[in-house]
């Protein structure tokens, strides 16, 4: 063959090949997958063309790691389609189609389907069950419910069936309970324990019962507008009692009612219904600072009494004692004594000083003043005054153990004042305290009263000696003698 031969022959074989590429290139041989249901669909077409009888090679990308039951060799039907298993696990895989001598892939990630599911919702106090299947509501699925707990009681136990929207209706627990919920769809089943919690239901709760009380209703924690409020006196409420903000009310958006602050301390009952519900609760209301004001005002009551009583001879605290438990507005019993009490008419009652002792109008005291009559004067015998002396000091002691004895029946009664002041609030515990106080003082008076008194003793006896050393002649004694003496 000569060479210009040749040279044609291969020149008719490269134009050959030339045009076979270009019918290749126009198949536009196409391969897509479809994993929207859980069950992976594959189709070939060529030029928008389901091609029939296409060669689809499924393979694990990740063969080590991973596995698919699809995996292999496939054909094509009439639509150009392939279906594939639903996995078990999410795997990637490579999906190839051939047909003639056209081919084309694609890699695609194949996700587990959910199945068979199911929710309980219980945030608006009435549970709702809802059973999906592949996150497609299903309907007609069976669905029961069954208590946990054998001790317990549910009114929604039983047997039911989904709506068109995969749903269950229950009605609301009366109480807290746990609930076992099935559903069974397509010879699948799904369980799941849930707790149901029984709804707060119509409430109300009042505030500021010191001021201007505001009441706020909710049902299942839930403002509730327009429900009928009524604010009546309760039963227990004092017969003279009254309350300017008695009467019906509707509350607003917030389910709220304000109302008028008391002018005295009132109990009343408010009543809330709504929807055919009603809920009751007796509050009492207070006037603000009410309390505080009535301590204050016995304690200057008190404080007014002890400057009545400054100008008073003696100690103060025994009669600030019994003037406390008389009007202390905790009553104290009878026996505690005091103005009126049993110890009326006592001359050893507190407060009381001894009929020795003298006073101001005392049966004691006298227009006279100077040196007492046993004193003697000029002309007295010095033996009759020693023993006027030796008389005036025992009388002295005497006076003083009388005094003593008073004080220490002063202590016990206090005591008992005391005791008692415990058994008071708060108020009273104060109010004790200044009687401690005004006791301390009484006690500090009475101690200058006896150093005085021990005192003025002691200056009459020394008065008496000078007396007695001063008869108001001058010289010797009159026993000396002198002359024409004996």
């Amino acid at each position: 063959m000569s060479e210009r031969t040749t040279a044609i022959l291969l020149v008719a074989v490269v134009a050959l090949g030339a045009m076979t590429g270009v019918a290749a290139a126009d198949g536009h041989l196409e391969v897509a997958v479809d994993d929207a249901d859980g069950e992976p669909t594959v189709t070939v077409t060529e030029n928008d063309t389901a091609v029939e009888n296409a060669t689809v090679v499924v393979s694990v990308v990740d063969a080590e790691n991973e596995s698919y039951a699809g995996a292999g060799e496939y054909e094509t039907d009439a639509n150009g389609t392939v279906d594939l298993e639903a996995p078990e696990e999410d795997v990637t895989v490579d999906v190839t189609a051939a047909s003639g001598n056209d081919t084309a892939s694609t890699t695609v990630d194949l996700e587990a389907p959910d199945g068979l599911e199911l929710a309980v919702d219980d945030t608006d106090g009435e549970p709702v069950v809802t059973v999906t299947n592949d996150d497609e509501p299903v309907e007609n699925a069976s669905v029961n419910v069954a208590i946990a707990d054998e001790n317990a009681s549910y009114a929604g136990e039983g047997d039911y069936e989904t709506d068109e929207n995969g749903t269950v209706g229950l009605p609301a627990a009366e109480e807290d309970v746990t609930v076992d919920v099935t559903a069974e769809y397509e010879n699948e089943s799904v369980s799941e324990t849930v707790g149901i919690e029984a709804p707060d239901g119509l409430e109300l709760d009042v505030e500021n019962t010191d001021g201007e009380p505001v009441v706020t209703v909710t049902n299942d924690d839930k403002p509730v507008e327009n429900a009928s409020v009524v604010v009546a006196l309760a039963d227990d409420a004092d017969e003279n009692a009254s309350y300017a903000g008695t009467g019906e009310y509707d509350t607003d958006e917030n389910g709220t009612v304000e109302l008028p602050a008391a002018e005295e301390n009132v109990s009343v009952e408010i009543t809330a219904e709504y929807d055919g519900e009603s809920v009751s609760e007796t509050v009492d209301l207070t006037v603000e600072g009410d309390d505080e004001a009535d301590e204050q005002a016995f304690g200057q009551f008190v404080q007014e009494f002890i400057e009545s009583l400054e100008d008073r001879d003696g100690g103060i605290g025994a009669a600030v004692s019994d003037f406390v438990t008389e009007n202390n507005p905790g009553n104290a019993p009878d026996h505690a004594g005091g103005p009126g009490g049993a110890d009326d008419g006592n001359d050893s009652a507190p407060g009381n000083a001894p009929d020795h002792a003298g006073g101001p109008d005392g049966e004691n005291d006298s227009d006279e003043r100077g040196p007492p009559a046993h004193a003697g004067g000029p002309g007295g015998d010095d033996a009759e005054d020693d023993a006027d002396d030796e008389e005036t000091e025992e009388n002295d002691a005497e006076d003083e153990a009388d005094e003593d004895d008073d004080a220490e029946d002063e202590a016990d009664e206090d005591d008992d004042a005391e005791d008692e002041a415990d058994e008071d609030d708060d108020a009273e515990e104060d109010e004790a305290d200044e009687d401690d106080d005004a006791e301390e003082d009484e006690a500090e008076e009475d101690e200058a009263e006896d150093e005085s008194a021990e005192e003025d003793d002691e200056d009459d006896g020394e008065d008496e000696d000078d007396e007695d050393d001063d008869d108001g002649e001058s010289g010797p004694p009159d026993h000396a003698g002198g002359p024409g003496g004996n």
